[in-house]
């Protein structure tokens, strides 16, 4: 065979396999960007359920007295749900390493900063702390990294033994309860919440 001839032969196949490759590879990461999209469309789409007092709940009903307790603040102290009596409350129940919670923090904390006061309406973030991973010291760091990360400036509350979230049945989170200024729970909140959505449910409620 002609050495000519013999050398283009072999440049077309170098060239159609870096050709192959390049091909190959675009498409792996159209592949992988298109099921990341997918999966955040999911993730926003389907996690977010409201329960009110005409359907069945998970933990504390609709229409029944949310339940007092005292618990640790991070920043030091005690706070009790009832010393909010006479304003509306939303409680909320999140885990530094659930990434809806980061998802919803944000939203939380914009709505704490531009609406809650004028709602009347109090935030309280309480840890699953006995969820969180590692020895004690590692759970306090990562609490109050995501703290401030986030910039909460709402009281965050340490659920250190799981009896709350046991009691409120907080399951799958954030779950969040809505409750109004007599105490009364009005709805639950499975999934992460946006500004609007807070906003919305706080006006619903006296």
């Amino acid at each position: 065979m002609n050495k000519k001839v013999f050398g283009s032969i072999v440049a077309l196949v170098i060239i159609g396999t870096l050709v192959a490759i390049m091909v190959r590879d675009a498409t792996g990461e159209e592949f992988n960007g298109r099921q990341k999209q997918l999966e955040r469309q999911l993730e926003e789409a389907g996690q977010t359920e409201t329960v009110s007092d005409d359907e069945e709940a998970v933990g504390i009903r609709p229409g029944e007295a949310a339940p007092d307790f005292t618990l640790q603040k991070l920043d030091g102290g005690e706070m009790s749900l009832s010393d909010f009596r006479g304003k509306k409350v939303i409680l909320n129940f999140w885990a530094s390493w659930c990434g809806p919670c980061r998802s919803e923090m944000p939203h939380m904390e914009n709505f704490y900063k531009q609406e809650a006061k004028k709602l009347g309406v109090e935030i309280l973030a309480v840890n699953l702390s006995a969820s969180e991973r590692g020895s004690d010291e590692k759970v306090m760091e990562n609490i109050t990294n995501f703290v401030g990360e986030f910039g909460m400036t709402f009281p965050v509350l340490l659920d250190k033994d799981g009896k709350q979230g046991d009691i409120y049945q907080a399951i799958s989170i954030p779950t969040s309860y809505i409750i109004d200024s007599s105490g009364v729970v009005r709805q639950m909140v499975r999934g992460p919440m946006d500004e609007k959505m807070m906003r919305e449910l706080a006006e619903s409620i006296e």
